[in-house]
């Protein structure tokens, strides 16, 4: 069975859904995070389809083939209504989730996400996006150790091999390479999203300043392309933004709070009863 950690937080506040990436399961990315919020709110961290005890290990996998699996989860879970936060792949799949069901979540933050698509005249965006899939299709040749050297070379972080390898971590992370070769190529997903985005959904935008240019790129396009989203910008973080501590949190819970007071709002008896008139 699928590993899944819920934390109880009060019991009148809505749930954050977090999703993790692709070299790290829930525990690993949102561990910390969920430890700090999960005294005040609900939050639930699951593995991705495909990682930890998920039963269905599909020979490949989709962004949208996520989605609905981890809408799966929330249903199970009797979450009507969510906040929903994503890093770095998983940012995408929480993407797909907001645009297929927009009246459920109430926030949208995405920590650095990669959509490549996004910026087809920036080389060096063009470059990753190939050196993704070049990777993806050497991994059975090559193997995981290879893989898992040529991912963090690619985001601007060798010095995570040169540092772990012949650790349990490394050989850890090499198990995530297995699962990051059957996914769907980040370049491949369209950034035509954007345009099915809801007007009116909270977006909280997170990137580190010391985090791989191309990651920043895309973050600041974010930015410029989605009307009034918030950004947050932690200087000393890298791609793991969530692991900042509080200059993470602080903006994350401040957007939520924003976001469920407009919601009861929205939804309040009086409010829809005025909207009858």
């Amino acid at each position: 069975m699928r590993k899944t950690e819920w934390r109880h937080g009060s019991a009148s506040e809505p749930a954050l859904f977090f999703i993790h990436g692709d070299f790290g399961d829930g525990f690993d990315t949102w561990g910390p995070v969920s430890t700090t919020i999960g005294r005040r709110y609900r939050t639930v961290t699951v593995d991705r389809p495909g990682f930890g005890g998920w039963l269905n290990h599909h020979d490949r996998f989709t962004i949208a083939g996520e989605a609905v699996s981890l809408m799966v989860v929330a249903d199970e879970m009797g979450l009507e209504t969510f906040h929903l936060v994503g890093h770095s792949y998983g940012a995408l799949i929480a993407l797909e989730m907001a645009v297929t069901h927009p009246g459920r979540v109430r926030t949208l933050h995405l920590i650095e996400p990669p959509l490549l698509d996004l910026l087809p005249a920036d080389t060096g965006v063009q470059h990753m996006r190939e050196t993704v899939r070049t990777i993806q299709a050497q991994h059975a040749d090559v193997g995981a150790d290879a893989t898992t050297e040529a991912f963090f070379t690619m985001i601007g972080a060798a010095h995570v091999p040169e540092r772990l390898r012949g650790t349990q971590e490394w050989d850890r992370l090499c198990i995530f390479a297995e699962r990051f070769a059957r996914g769907e190529s980040v370049g491949d997903y369209p950034s035509q999203v954007l345009n099915r985005i809801p007007s009116e959904l909270p977006i909280g935008i997170y990137s580190g300043g010391r985090s791989h240019p191309v990651f920043r790129a895309i973050a600041m396009a974010l930015l410029r392309r989605l009307e009034g989203a918030r950004f947050t910008d932690v200087a000393m973080a890298g791609h793991a933004v969530q692991l900042s501590g509080d200059p993470f949190v602080g903006p994350l819970l401040a957007l939520v709070t924003d976001a469920d007071a407009l919601w009861e709002q929205r939804n309040s008896p009086l409010d829809t009863d005025n909207a009858r008139e």
